[in-house]
């Protein structure tokens, strides 16, 4: 027997998990946390989705030597610790391929954890075009017995080509900036956001719940370094966009949450920068979205920072 997910017949490539046998785990820990949260489902049948908007990776599909929690940075782990707990993911990026091989990881981990009516769902999305976006939310919303509760919102575009670390070459300094790249940095980050919001907030609105995460950078998000100036602008914008949808929507039962990652995170590019023992894991950053999602609604955060403990105390402590 085939969930109801098979019946899309769209181009936006359509995966469903195994669904042929039932457990006594198949439900708990997804259906348990839904009925947590200030609203209420529209009812006890329906599942809620986690929607991992930039579940692909810009670092390639060639790297089946790393494990799958590394493989394709925070992008591919995000979705992973949901898995565990049997949550329906869906898995929303620009590169199908990519999509593919993290939906398979995603299954494996439903399969492993016996979550047999999990669901996983990959749809092609460019968040820097309406009609995409639109056409993206517009597949999820017509899948059944389910409904949008949490957006992990993980986008952003490549550094501009110029770019340099300190270190590493002569930094891009600010009277240096293209300013066609600068208004990508904005369009896909904040204007991102908007168009996603557009799509899911009405929604969650009117179920007077809902949760929307936002990763960021601690370098960008909250101190523009100076060889940064090419990316920061546009991270800390949408991180003020992140604070005032916070007070705005957490009175109507809907949790929004800056988290901003200190540290280099874990992936196949960033191991050819430095040892292993420097990087931060990918997984372990993706369990921490699992904890804020879990929040209750008299303790939610704003914002979180993650850093690494090894590199504490190069930390620029921010009040």
């Amino acid at each position: 027997k085939q969930c109801c997910w098979c019946c899309l017949c769209c181009p936006a490539s359509i995966f469903y998990a195994n669904t042929t046998r039932k457990t006594k785990h198949s439900k708990s820990k997804a259906q348990a946390h839904s009925k947590d949260q200030i609203g209420m489902p529209p009812n006890e049948k329906e599942r809620p989705l986690i929607v991992v908007v930039g579940a692909g990776s810009k670092h390639g599909t060639n790297n089946s030597e790393f494990v799958d929690s590394v493989r394709w940075g925070l992008g591919g782990a995000l979705a992973l610790p949901f898995a565990e707990d049997g949550y329906d993911v869906v898995l929303m990026g620009r590169r199908q391929e990519v999509l593919d091989d993290v939906r398979k990881a995603v299954e494996s981990v439903h399969t492993t954890n016996h979550h047999a009516e999990a669901r996983v769902l990959c749809v092609e999305c460019d968040v820097t075009d309406d009609k995409s976006v639109e056409q993206a939310f517009g597949h999820v919303n017509t899948i059944g017995n389910s409904y949008i509760d949490l957006v992990m919102f993980n986008v952003a575009p490549p550094y501009p080509s110029n770019f340099k670390f300190q270190g590493w070459g002569e930094v891009l300094l600010p009277h240096q900036i293209d300013i066609g790249d600068m208004n990508k940095q904005y369009d896909t980050q904040v204007n991102g956001l908007i168009r996603i919001s557009k799509q899911v907030l009405p929604g969650m609105i009117e179920r007077k719940r809902g949760c929307i995460l936002l990763s960021g950078e601690s370098c960008c998000n909250l101190h523009g370094g100076f060889e940064f100036g090419s990316v920061a602008p546009a991270r800390a914008a949408l991180r003020s966009l992140g604070q005032s949808m916070f007070q705005a929507y957490g009175p109507m039962g809907i949790h929004v949450c800056n988290i901003n990652i200190g540290g280099i995170i874990d992936s196949p590019k960033t191991r050819q920068w430095t040892k292993k023992e420097e990087l931060t894991n990918p997984n372990e950053i993706a369990e921490q979205f699992l904890n804020v999602y879990k929040q209750k609604s008299t303790v939610w955060s704003y914002e979180v920072n993650l850093t690494p403990g090894f590199s504490s105390r190069k930390v620029n402590m921010r009040m």
